[in-house]
C-alpha cells in the first residue's frame, strides 16, 4: 500500500455496501447526537471524508443544512451510489482523502466516521485536513475508542480483525491516538466518549458480512486454517440468526471536535 494514499480494507463490494447500511442503521443515531451537539450556526461547506454509500453525507445534510455539501470518497462504486442516492443535494468526488484537489478550500467542517483506523498515518492525514479548513472551520472526528465483549464468538472475530488490520498498518481502536494531536497544528475544541451497546445479533451480523469480504486475505489464510476460519463464519452466522436483543458488546466511540491552532502555523 502506498503510505500516501488512503486504503479500505474492507472493500466496496455490494456485501460491504450492505454491511455498511446496517453500520449505518446501528450507528447512525450516536452520529446524529454528535453532529447536533456541535452545530453551530449554518455552514456554506461540509465535506464528507471517506463517504462510503452516503449516509453520513445524508446526516451531515440534513443536521447542519449546509449550504454545500461534498461527499468524497476513493471507491467509484460508493461514489455513483451516492448520487443515485443524493441526487444534486450533494456534490460527489471520487478522490483520495489524503490527496484531496485544490479545490477543497476553506471548509467549515470537514467531517470522518471511521476513516483514521483505516490510514497508515493518522496525525499526517488529520494535519493535512486542518490547512484544508476556513478560518472559522473544524474537523469532526468520531473513532473506535475500543471494543470489548466476552462472547467468545465476537472475541475471536475481533482478535483476527486487529491482526488484519495491523498486517496493513492499520488500527482497530483509533480513538486513543486523537489524544495526541497536541502534536500536530490542532487545537482540541472537544473530546468525548459516547457509548453503544448494540444487540448481539446485530453486531454479529455486521461481523458476518466484514468477514466474508476479507476471510482470504493472504495474511489472514497463512496463520489461520480453513477449519478454524469456518468456525468463526458458523459462529457469527448462528448468532446473527438470534432474534434476542440482549448486548454482549460494547462500543466506546471517541467524539473529537478539532481546530486548526493558527499559532503553530
Amino acid at each position: 500500500m502506498d503510505p500516501e494514499r488512503s486504503s479500505y480494507t474492507f472493500g466496496d463490494s455490494d456485501l460491504a455496501a450492505q454491511r455498511l447500511a446496517l453500520l449505518a442503521e446501528t450507528f447512525g443515531p450516536t452520529t446524529a447526537r454528535f453532529l447536533r451537539m456541535h452545530r453551530n450556526g449554518t455552514p456554506s461547506l461540509v465535506v464528507d471524508l471517506g463517504c462510503g454509500p452516503g449516509y453520513t453525507t445524508e446526516l451531515l445534510r440534513d443536521i447542519l443544512r449546509p449550504g454545500r455539501t461534498m461527499a468524497i470518497d476513493s471507491s467509484r462504486t460508493y461514489v455513483e451510489l451516492v448520487a443515485q442516492r443524493l441526487g444534486s443535494s450533494a456534490e460527489v468526488l471520487c478522490a483520495d482523502a489524503l490527496a484531496l484537489p485544490d479545490i477543497i478550500r476553506d471548509v467549515d467542517v470537514i467531517f470522518a466516521r471511521f476513516l483514521l483506523t483505516h490510514l497508515a498515518d493518522p496525525l499526517r492525514a488529520i494535519a493535512q485536513w486542518l490547512e484544508r479548513l476556513g478560518s472559522d472551520g473544524v474537523f469532526l472526528s468520531e473513532e473506535v475508542e475500543s471494543i470489548t465483549t466476552d462472547e467468545p464468538t465476537l472475541v475471536a472475530y475481533l482478535n483476527l480483525q486487529r491482526e488484519m488490520l495491523r498486517a496493513n498498518g492499520n488500527e482497530l481502536e483509533i480513538g486513543p491516538l486523537l489524544a495526541q494531536v497536541a502534536d500536530t497544528r490542532a487545537q482540541v475544541i472537544s473530546s468525548e466518549l459516547a457509548i453503544l451497546s448494540p444487540p448481539t445479533a446485530v453486531a454479529a451480523r455486521m461481523f458476518a458480512m466484514n468477514f466474508a469480504t476479507w476471510r482470504h486475505h493472504p495474511l489472514i489464510a497463512e496463520r489461520h486454517t480453513g477449519v478454524e476460519l469456518d468456525g468463526i463464519a458458523i459462529a457469527l452466522d448462528d448468532l446473527a440468526a438470534q432474534e434476542a436483543t440482549s448486548s454482549a458488546i460494547t462500543w466506546r466511540l471517541r467524539h473529537a471536535v478539532l481546530r486548526a491552532d493558527e499559532s503553530r502555523f
